[in-house]
């Protein structure tokens, strides 16, 4: 339900870094997932590897919870993290211990960002146990799962989930005909960047949609994308991220709204314990393995839809 062109995407031989504060740690990473709004560069991404400091030990380096800026793995001000070597900064605060070995990696994996991601998207919507539940945006996370791309509704409806092709007519008109009353909480995965039926890149459409088929009194979570500034956009309100927005409904309704970047390390601990448990194992949404020499073809992949989720896997230490 979003637009993406592919950019420039390779690989290349870097020097190990090093720490820049005693309170860094560099780390060696055994896996990295592919996880981005919109295919660049220089990526977002969730690493995963052991602390050089204490050799052999286990952790979770996801998106940076402690910084001293506003900076993260990925964006322009830093060099990614799907590198073999990586500094974390404020290490005991941003690090996950994890148990060793292979078998849970890929789940534990998750951890660094889409299944936080989406449980702080449902919490974001006051979901409470037994609600019924729209997720715009299949991709890995997801009960109404709406999208147009076969594969993630095949993955969505795998796990028991509706699926609503959006190619087929606006997503709303298909969910209030299956929910005339509305579903109890929607979830807004894609952001600023959706299209509709006919591939019109309309910026407020999915939280309109949202509004639409929310029940009186229901909520909305928020994890898309929406910046303050976007030079692609048409209108000087538009290019400052101001979008229309059908506040006579939503009020009306009673709605709730709420979201933002995802506070990942407030649910770490809560949903490690879910996979240590064996209730979790996200693991799932992965389809295929690749080296980080293969960059390029993995990304290449994954921008034409034909993976969903894909890991990068590195060296043995």
């Amino acid at each position: 339900m979003s637009s993406s062109k592919l950019l420039s995407v390779s690989a290349e031989e870097l020097d190990i870094p090093t720490v820049k504060s005693p309170l860094d740690a560099v780390i060696r990473l055994t896996s990295s997932a592919i996880c981005v709004i919109k295919v660049r560069d220089r990526v977002i991404v969730n690493p995963l590897g052991f602390k050089v400091a204490n050799d052999g030990e286990s952790v979770l380096a996801g998106f940076i919870g402690v910084s001293d800026s506003l900076n993260f793995p990925g964006v322009p001000a830093s060099n990614g993290g799907q590198v073999e070597y990586m500094v974390v900064p404020f290490a005991d605060e941003n690090l996950l211990k994890i148990p060793p070995g292979k078998v849970l990696e890929l789940d534990y994996l998750l951890l660094s960002d889409i299944f936080p991601t989406a449980w702080f998207a449902l919490e974001s919507a006051g979901q409470v146990l037994g609600d019924n539940v729209v997720v715009f945006g299949a991709g890995a996370i997801r009960v109404y799962s709406v999208d147009n791309v076969p594969a993630r509704l095949a993955k969505a409806e795998s796990i028991g989930a509706i699926p609503i092709n959006f190619d087929f007519g606006p997503a709303d008109a298909q969910i209030l005909k299956l929910e005339p009353n509305g579903v109890d909480r929607s979830c807004d995965c894609i952001g600023s960047k959706c299209v509709d039926e006919y591939g019109n890149n309309i910026e407020n459409l999915i939280l309109t949609q949202a509004v639409n088929v929310t029940r009186v009194g229901g909520g909305i979570g928020v994890i898309g994308v929406y910046l303050t500034h976007d030079l692609g956009r048409a209108t000087p309100a538009l290019k400052q991220g101001i979008l229309p927005f059908p506040i006579g409904q939503f009020f009306l309704k009673n709605l709730s709204l709420c979201g933002g970047a995802a506070t990942i390390h407030a649910y770490q601990e809560l949903l490690k314990t879910s996979i240590d448990s064996g209730k979790a194992r996200p693991s799932f949404v992965f389809e295929k393995e690749f080296r980080i020499e293969d960059a390029e073809e993995a990304y290449r992949e994954f921008n034409d839809y034909k993976i969903t989720k894909a890991v990068f896997r590195f060296p043995n230490p």
